[in-house]
Order: C-alpha cells, then sequence, then structure tokens
C-alpha cells in the first residue's frame, strides 16, 4: 500500500511541475509584448504597439487671412413696369358701353379710351366718355364691354413705357438699410443666363400695415429693348458693404458653453485654440470681428478631431 501512495504522489509532483514549467514559459514569452512570441496580431516585438505611441498627425486645410469685402444683400420678387403710371377713372358710374383702345395702344392726351353708360331701368342718361389724361401707353385694361363700374373702378392704366421701373416690397425686419441709390442685380425669367444692372430711385415713405412691407422702385442703369412692362423679375439688393474685413468660412467656427473659438495654425504646425467674436453672416462666410488679425493661419477644414496643441499636415 506504500508503494501505490508513493507512485501516487510521485505522479502528482510531476503534473505540478510541468504545469509551473509551462506557465514559466507563457510568461517568458508574453514579456514581449503581450503575446507570444512569434504568434498573434502584430507579429513579433508587436509593432502595432509601437506606433501607437506616435504622435497622430490630422490632415487640414487652411486659410491665411487676408482683408476683405463682405457684402450683404436682400434678395425679392418685383415686378416690371412703366414708369409714371396713371390709373384712369371715369366721372360717373354705370356700364362700359364700348373700349376704344386695347393693351399696348399709345395714346395722347385727351383720346377718347372709352364710353360709360350711366343710365338705370327706368332712367335715360347720355353716354359719359372716358379721356387719357396724359400722353403714353395703355399698359392694363383690366375691363371689358358691359361690366359696371363707379367712379373709383379703373378703367385703365398708362404709362411711359420707354422709361421703365422695377416695383418690389421689402420685409418690415429690412427696412432700416433702404435708401436711394443701393445698386442691384435684376434677373428676368425670359432671360435666365442674363443680369441687368439697377439701381433704387425711390423708397415708400408708408409701411403697408397688411402686408408689413414697404414699396421699393428701382431703375434700369441701362435701356434695353428686351425689356417690357409687365416681366417679373428677381432682384439681389446690395445694402451694407464690410470693407477690410476678416473673413472665414462659418464651418470653421466651433462653439462650446456659448463661447465661439476657431483653431489658429502655429510656426511649428501645430494648433492652438483662439475664442473670437462673429460678426455678419452671408452665404456661409462670417466676419471676424475680434480675436483674429491679417496674416494669420486658421484651419477651415478637418477641425472636428483638433485639440489644443495637436499637430497638423497641410492638404490642397
Amino acid at each position: 500500500m506504500k508503494s501505490k501512495k508513493l507512485v501516487t504522489r510521485s505522479i502528482l509532483v510531476g503534473v505540478v511541475l510541468l504545469l509551473l514549467a509551462i506557465v514559466a514559459l507563457i510568461s517568458k514569452g508574453t514579456s514581449k509584448g503581450g503575446m507570444p512570441s512569434g504568434g498573434g496580431a502584430g507579429g513579433p516585438g508587436m509593432p502595432g504597439m509601437e506606433s501607437a505611441n506616435e504622435e497622430t498627425i490630422h490632415s487640414v486645410k487652411t486659410k491665411t487671412l487676408e482683408a476683405e469685402v463682405l457684402q450683404e444683400y436682400l434678395t425679392m420678387n418685383g415686378n416690371v413696369q412703366s414708369n409714371n403710371t396713371i390709373s384712369v377713372y371715369p366721372e360717373i358710374g354705370g356700364k362700359i358701353v364700348k373700349v376704344y383702345v386695347t393693351l399696348g395702344s399709345n395714346v395722347k392726351r385727351g383720346d377718347l379710351i372709352a364710353e360709360i353708360d350711366p343710365s338705370t331701368p327706368g332712367t335715360y342718361y347720355e353716354i359719359s366718355p372716358v379721356y387719357a389724361p396724359i400722353s403714353g401707353t395703355i399698359t392694363a385694361l383690366p375691363l371689358t364691354v358691359g361690366t359696371s363700374v363707379n367712379t373709383s373702378t379703373a378703367l385703365a392704366q398708362i404709362g411711359n413705357i420707354s422709361q421703365l421701373q422695377i416695383k418690389a416690397n421689402v420685409p418690415e425686419r429690412d427696412i432700416s438699410v433702404l435708401e436711394n441709390g443701393l445698386k442691384a442685380d435684376v434677373s428676368l425669367v425670359a432671360y435666365k443666363n442674363e443680369t441687368f444692372s439697377a439701381h433704387v430711385i425711390r423708397v415708400s415713405p408708408i409701411v403697408d400695415e397688411v402686408s408689413r412691407t414697404k414699396e421699393i422702385y428701382l431703375a434700369f442703369d441701362s435701356d434695353d429693348s428686351r425689356i417690357n412692362a409687365g416681366m417679373y423679375s428677381k432682384i439681389k439688393l446690395y445694402t451694407k458693404a464690410h470693407e477690410n474685413a476678416i473673413v472665414i468660412p462659418y464651418d470653421a467656427v466651433l462653439t462650446q458653453n456659448g463661447q465661439s473659438y476657431v483653431y489658429v495654425v502655429k510656426d511649428d504646425s501645430t494648433v492652438s485654440v483662439r475664442n473670437v467674436e462673429l460678426g455678419v453672416n452671408v452665404d456661409g462666410n462670417v466676419e471676424i470681428l475680434s480675436g483674429l488679425s491679417l496674416g494669420e493661419k486658421v484651419v477651415v477644414s478637418g477641425t472636428q478631431s483638433l485639440s489644443e496643441g495637436a499637430k497638423i499636415k497641410e492638404v490642397q
């Protein structure tokens, strides 16, 4: 019985010694990089661990700050109309019995435009003529024969189509920048690839209580036979110009805790956080009122992965 116990004990001791040897071998292999040498991801010496300790370099786009002009503008729609347009009203109410002009007719002051019959059932009155109060072109003729009118009903409009203007409405929130002389680019539906220069010649002194807008009138800088009264126009009205401004893309500005900041590039190709004060934003470009100086370089793309002191590489 003693011999069997000795054999069993010897076997157990051998197993324990074998396990200890295996553990020692594994420990020796992992001491070179966390995995047995010659096996596992990264290979011998784990070069991946070495690269993780290297400094990260971020690829970014930058902009060197120069003095620029940031031009504010308003956009609106308008209608081309003849200058000095006058509406024509009858002297007495009744029914239109005859119209002597058509849309586009040229008339002289005193020409007969239409006739009104003021008669009512059971009564008879003489026909009342309607004359042109000025010379010009018939630019509107909204009513037809048989229509009943009164003294406040406009029978026609007469204007000078040789001198065209544009009438537009500006929302009340924008009227503070309106003044005579403001320049504008006008595009017309009929000529999509062209723009026509114009300028403001009159600003209404009244804000409409219903539409909350103010009327403005613009004149074309030069005559063009292609432009006709009644055309629909789109207007880009240039208002305030910010001269010698520092301007950067709005996407280059980041915000944290209500404070706007950008990344400024230093001489050693690292970046530094700089708080800035923003001005107007026009078409994705924002004016910097304070915090930056001309000649400095800022990161304008690739900012999301940056932090104070990050190393960068500039790309086109």
